[in-house]
């Protein structure tokens, strides 16, 4: 049998593009390596913004509601917002996953779990290696993460990424995250409400010890006072600052998710890019064209790209001058990240707004410490 598409990975890039494309009449088969609901280590932090493209229903995936949010420096000061809105939702991704997925076998998709991707060649039709066996498809779309192999075989290389860890915990913070800065040289540090637990990490794309930085944050954290439930375990998050991070793939052969690097570099926030990505990589296989890749890359460079260059943007001064950044948090800053979560704000427009106040806090931070000196 021969697929339209073959879609390698069953997150929420590679679950959308499959619901997508079955929607339209395709037939796609999903490959996903392991056995669903899989653990997969990840915060599950969706902003308010996404709801306008998940299925019906994914509601009812929820854990918890997020209406503010809590800025730390290093565990031991803080500035506390709340939202008049829901600006967050927390998920499990496991369960998420697989509802995306099921969402897609609904409209006609076939999986196959515990199948190894091994490869592709390409010709008039894509030939595509699996540990169960060999297929032909019009197209192979790589939503394997970090360590694409799809990725891999066009040639593309992890160059710039977050380390991260993290550990589940007892404890309740309510309806809001913490986030604490100051704790590494370009990250933040994290405890999100799960369920009835707790989520903490920590993301660095510098050379930290996270694994021994996570037990002291959480230990020593003035607000937060969990049981630690469980060890650190660590995964990498891929980001995108400028055009050529965006790894997209060639002719049939499409990249999204984090294969393809859609992650925000301030926050790491990464779902809702996948999910974007895919609907966009799926509209650019509906439009007649010899170059697919470059439909897409022009698709999404028009959507969302901005946001993320001016994200970086954001980062690079934000985690460069963290004690600035933490004091500027004690204007207006929460707020307007409440507003880019929901979807009312632009990382471009916070930026412009924002440089002006930020140089002024940032001269008043480096006036006080000379007079202390």
């Amino acid at each position: 049998m021969k697929w339209d598409a073959v879609v390698v990975g069953a997150g929420p890039a590679g679950a959308t593009v499959a619901h997508e494309l079955s929607k339209r009449g395709a037939k796609v088969l999903i490959l996903e390596k392991k056995k669903l609901p899989r653990f997969k280590l990840c915060g599950g932090c969706l902003s308010a913004r996404i709801a306008h493209l998940l299925p019906e229903g994914w509601e009812k995936q929820v854990l918890n509601k997020i209406r503010g949010g809590i800025l730390g420096w290093r565990g031991e000061t803080f500035i506390e917002r709340s939202a008049d809105r829901e600006v967050a939702y927390i998920v499990d991704r496991a369960n998420f996953d697989r509802f995306l997925t099921e969402k897609a076998l609904k409209e006609g998709a076939q999986l196959w779990e515990e199948t190894e991707f091994m490869g592709f060649s390409e010709g008039k039709t894509l030939e595509i290696f699996t540990s169960r066996g060999n297929l032909k498809a019009d197209f192979l779309i790589g939503a394997d993460g970090f360590y694409t192999k799809v990725g891999r075989q066009l040639g593309y290389k992890k160059k710039i990424f977050f380390r991260s860890v993290e550990l589940p915990a007892e404890g309740d913070i309510g309806d809001k995250v913490v986030i604490d800065i100051g704790l590494v040289s370009r990250g933040y540090a994290w405890v999100f409400p799960k369920g009835n637990l707790l989520n903490v990490g920590i993301a660095s794309t510098g050379r930290e010890n996270l694994g021994e930085l996570i037990g002291g944050y959480i230990r020593n954290h003035s607000l937060v006072k969990p049981k630690v439930m469980g060890k650190p375990r660590g995964w990498m998050i891929p980001f995108c600052t400028k055009y050529e991070d965006l790894q997209l793939g060639r002719g049939r052969v499409l990249l999204v998710g984090d294969a393809a690097n859609m992650v925000d570099p301030l926050l790491g926030e990464g779902i809702y890019y996948a999910v974007k990505g895919a609907k966009l990589l799926v509209k650019a296989l509906e439009r007649p064209a010899d170059d697919f890749a470059r439909v897409y890359r022009k698709l999404v460079v028009e959507d969302f790209y901005e946001e993320l260059l001016f994200a970086g943007k954001i980062a690079d001064l934000a985690y460069r001058f963290q004690r600035a950044a933490f004091l500027m948090g004690k204007e207006h800053v929460l707020e307007r990240f409440f507003h880019i979560l929901s979807g009312g704000y632009s990382y471009k427009r916070a930026y412009i707004t924002g440089l002006p106040e930020f140089l002024i806090e940032l001269l008043r931070d480096l006036v006080t410490k000379t007079l202390k000196v």
